[in-house]
């Protein structure tokens, strides 16, 4: 896959070697540029990057609690039927975002993610984040 820049908020890309589909925001974006963001995501892992996303918000600064709605009810429901398998997200965030009461609401619980086709968990550090994603491949 090569490079995807969404217009000016979002680049994606596919690490080969690790299996990963990269997206890193580039700035706070609004709902209509998140949403038009994850369906580029979901684009381009349908074209083979697969199932596990490296999605970094650190400069994206913003928690959209609407949006995070909408990717519960819309998005996330549509990995599995599009991609073949159980998806997991891995979101990279700037520390204090971890202490953000707004940040942490729209984040569903661990337990949210018991018995669902996908999982989501967030990180600090990118290779925690990769680490992670790559736990379920059998070498």
């Amino acid at each position: 896959m090569n490079p995807v820049r969404v217009e000016d908020f979002l680049d994606i890309s596919y690490r080969a070697d690790l299996d990963v589909l990269v997206a890193r925001w580039l700035r706070p974006v609004e709902l209509a540029e998140l949403q038009a963001g994850y369906e580029q995501m979901l684009a381009a892992a349908q074209v083979g990057a697969g199932r596990r996303w490296l999605i970094d918000v650190r400069r994206r600064f913003n928690t959209h609690q609407v949006g995070a709605q909408w990717m519960v009810t819309n998005l996330l429901p549509r990995l599995e039927p599009m991609l073949g398998g159980r998806s997991r997200l891995a979101y990279l965030l700037a520390p204090v975002y971890l202490r953000d009461a707004a940040a942490d609401s729209a984040f569903p619980p661990e337990s949210y993610f018991e018995g669902k086709p996908f999982i989501g968990n967030r990180f600090v550090e990118e290779n925690a984040a990769i680490d992670w994603l790559r736990a379920d491949i059998v070498e």
